[in-house]
């Protein structure tokens, strides 16, 4: 009992023990916040906020509103507070005077507004220094309660103890890092000014509504990458009553700059929000009662779950479409939507069947628009009845891919999905989602399925093991975190003698998303680089190399030196030095000081890049820097001893803006066994031997008719022998492989072979141009 007592002790310091039951640490932030609002005492302060919109420099003109309310706090128990909000007036800017100063008048909703702000009190709940917590009414409105919230920020201030320039305090924008200045200080800080990059807080959650997947817009600005274009800063000044330590005036200015669009990061489209709140009085309460609810996430599912009211608003609906009262459609379908909206998946489902037969294309434009999870899952059931040959299919899923806040119930349905059809835009589209999930149950489904589709060491089907490869590499994190055993597979890929160079190559490559402290992994790769494989040697051996210096260890600098020194494969040589010595060069701090750890373990050691860029293998780095933000282009170009032309090509731009880095886009393309067909094309016997022969073509029609008539006599000849020789040796040797894939945002969005290609035209049943019949039938 002893040995526990100081955890102990906040409970027997504190009233209402049982409510502020908290670790040790956060004892002094609760001591702190009690304090500042004592229990059974009630703060009245004047509130007042105001917003102006405008363009600064370029015009005076400015827009927005103004909210002024009495506030009342009651503290019936400690970290325990209830707000009500009256006498609020609600007016707006109509003009602007001599002197810039905005002109108000009551605007039309003023009187509704003082009524809701004042209909339901708003409890709050802290915990620690961040844990602040809201209980509103069910009928509270979202916009009242984003007003409440603002003024919850204002009161909320943070510790000023020795905790600095820490997560402190919840604000409307998230938990912010801030920054202290004391003003004035007798027996405790009196006048403090805080500070705060709204930019970089944390921890935000927007309050979600269902829309329609198709309005593209809708939430842009809470996800990256809108929000950071958007330049914010907070600036509060607070006092302090010495004697009662409660807060008797704060002041706050946001500031906020559309950075695109600004010069000097002062003058552009902006917007400031300014705060004030006055103490009025004090008085003691009698009241102790605090009673809540746990604060679940609401079900806005109907309570009663009934599809005739969906089928019924579906037949009338969809005979109304038939008729003349075209100004009813409109109405009718938003009722459907939303009663699509209040459904369970099960019951959607149900109904979803019935409304396919009474008009798939009503059924399609209400499951579109409606965007909850259980629609979506509603439309994932309905494709599945498709013919499996179905491009719509592999189209819709593909789009719905794409979602910027897939669901778990979404994830469970494209892995349905993907079992159903193991298509190559169905797999991506299981990955996009994946991806942008956390650890769920329904992820640890996805990567047992994608582990037994490559099996123990991807010997079997060699197109499918490549594309699960791809796939996976795509949502490596996410398929790591649910069972890590996945990266011991892709190691047994990587040594897979029956497979192809292109699967080895995947399992490499599907590493970039995962973490490379396995020692396994090292002590692979690390032979990998220093054997010579007879077959795809530098391609793998690169490809090991690329993701072993994401994060390089001092292992893996030991590494690159001894390649240096004493490589004796010149691409593998070339390309090492070329990629060390743009790592060198650099600008970017994070690089430079990778650049300066490598230059400590080479000593000596000069590295010297090569310029011969058409047949060594080579890393490019471009960087291009323009006022807040900055490109770096970076290629490679992989050579293979034994052919003329690359058999790895990529290019890819990053973008650095307003402090965050973002992966623009990537392309790469691998490729083998073009060179008997550019030989053949443009050879010494190829179809176009020389510069006098393709002038011969061309002068062939140009002619008149007598003197067509003599050349005919031996240009034919010669294009009779080239194009024999032509199609002779093409047909001797193996046809040439490609691959091209397109990565935007960090996400694969897919890949294409060369043979897929003319599978798609042969499909798309594209004729031939007169005169080609023999060219076009080449394989």
């Amino acid at each position: 009992k002893v040995k526990y007592f100081p955890l102990l002790l906040p409970l027997l310091v504190l009233p209402n023990k049982f409510i502020c039951a908290l670790p040790f640490e956060h004892y002094k932030a609760i001591k702190v916040m009690a304090k500042r609002f004592k229990n059974f005492r009630r703060f009245v302060y004047d509130y007042e906020t105001e917003t102006f919109n405008g363009v600064n420099g370029a015009t005076n003109n400015k827009s927005g509103p103004k909210v002024s309310c009495k506030v009342e706090v009651d503290v019936p128990q400690t970290c325990r507070f209830i707000l009500r909000t009256t006498e609020c007036s609600l007016s707006e800017i109509f003009d602007v005077d001599a002197e810039g100063s905005p002109v108000y008048r009551p605007a039309a909703q003023d009187k509704a507004f003082r009524d809701a702000m004042a209909k339901y009190p708003l409890k709050i709940t802290v915990d620690g220094q961040t844990d602040v917590k809201l209980y509103p009414e069910d009928n509270e409105p979202v916009n009242i309660l984003n007003v409440k919230r603002g003024i919850v920020s204002a009161l909320m201030v943070p510790v000023m103890e020795e905790e600095r320039n820490k997560e402190m305090v919840p604000t409307v924008h998230g938990v912010c890092s801030t920054d202290f200045t004391l003003n004035s200080r007798e027996d405790i800080a009196t006048d403090v000014t805080v500070t705060r990059d709204l930019s970089k807080c944390d921890w935000f959650i927007a309050r979600r509504q269902d829309t329609s997947p198709l309005a593209l817009i809708s939430g842009m600005v809470r996800n990256y990458p809108l929000s950071k274009m958007i330049s914010s800063t907070q600036t509060c000044n607070y006092r302090f009553d010495n004697q009662k330590k409660h807060m008797t005036s704060g002041t706050c200015t946001e500031k906020h700059l559309f950075l695109p669009l600004s010069h000097q990061n002062e003058y552009g489209i902006s917007a400031m929000v300014k705060q004030t709140m006055t103490l009025r009085e004090t008085a003691k309460i009698n009241d102790r009662i605090f009673e809540l609810l746990p604060m679940d996430v609401a079900d806005e599912k109907c309570p009663m779950q009934n599809k005739d009211a969906v089928i019924a608003t579906m037949q009338q609906l969809n005979t109304l479409s038939q008729t003349t009262k075209g100004e009813e459609r409109a109405s009718l379908f938003h009722k459907l939507v939303s009663e699509l909206r209040g459904l369970e998946a099960d019951v959607l489902g149900s109904a979803a069947d019935e409304m396919m037969d009474m008009s798939s294309s009503l059924t399609w434009q209400a499951l579109v628009q409606c965007g909850t999870p259980e629609c979506t899952s509603a439309i994932l059931k309905v494709l599945r009845t498709f013919d499996e040959a179905a491009l719509e299919v592999d189209a819709a899923v593909s789009a719905l891919g794409l979602l910027s806040n897939p669901s778990r119930l979404m994830v469970k349905d494209m892995l349905a999905m993907a079992q159903y059809k193991q298509s190559k835009p169905i797999m991506y589209a299981l990955s996009n989602a994946v991806r942008k999930e956390g650890v769920t149950p329904e992820i640890s489904a996805v990567s047992e399925y994608m582990a037994s589709l490559l099996g123990a060491d991807c010997a079997g089907d060699k197109d499918l093991t490549y594309l699960t490869l791809r796939v996976v590499g795509n949502m490596g994190d996410a398929l790591e975190e649910a069972d890590a055993a996945i990266k011991n597979t892709l190691l047994k890929c990587m040594r897979q003698p029956t497979t192809t160079l292109s699967v080895q190559l995947a399992a490499i490559q599907a590493f970039r998303r995962m973490s490379v402290t396995d020692e396994v992994f090292f002590l692979e790769t690390n032979n990998l680089l220093v054997s010579q494989y007879p077959k795809g040697a530098v391609q793998k051996r690169l490809a090991a190399y690329l993701i072993l210096m994401r994060k390089p260890k001092d292992s893996d600098i030991e590494m690159v030196k001894k390649i240096i020194k004493q490589e004796q494969n010149v691409q593998i040589k070339g390309f090492v030095t070329s990629h060390i010595y743009n790592i060198i060069s650099s600008t970017d701090s994070e690089t430079k000081k990778l650049g300066k750890k490598i230059m400590d373990a080479l000593q000596d050691t000069d590295v010297v890049t090569h310029n011969e860029y058409t047949t060594k293998s080579r890393n490019y780095k471009l960087g291009v820097a323009y006022d807040s933000m900055q490109a770096a282009i970076q290629g490679n170009v992989v050579f293979d001893p034994s052919n003329q032309l690359p058999r790895e090509a990529l290019l890819e731009m990053t973008l650095e803006a307003f402090g965050y880095s973002m992966d623009m886009w990537e392309v790469g393309m691998e490729g083998k066994g073009f060179e008997p067909t550019i030989d053949a094309l443009f050879g010494k016997n190829g179809f176009f031997p020389d510069t006098v022969s393709k002038a011969l073509y061309w002068a062939e029609d140009k002619m008149p008719p007598k003197i067509k008539e003599v050349l005919a006599k031996w240009v034919v000849p010669l294009k009779s022998e080239g194009q024999k020789v032509y199609l002779i040796d093409l047909q001797s040797q193996e046809s040439p492989e490609a691959m091209a894939y397109l990565r935007i945002m960090g996400a694969e969005l897919g890949y294409i072979k060369g043979n897929e290609l003319k599978s798609m035209a042969d499909n798309l049943s594209i004729p031939a141009p007169q005169g080609t019949t023999k060219l076009l039938s080449i394989r």
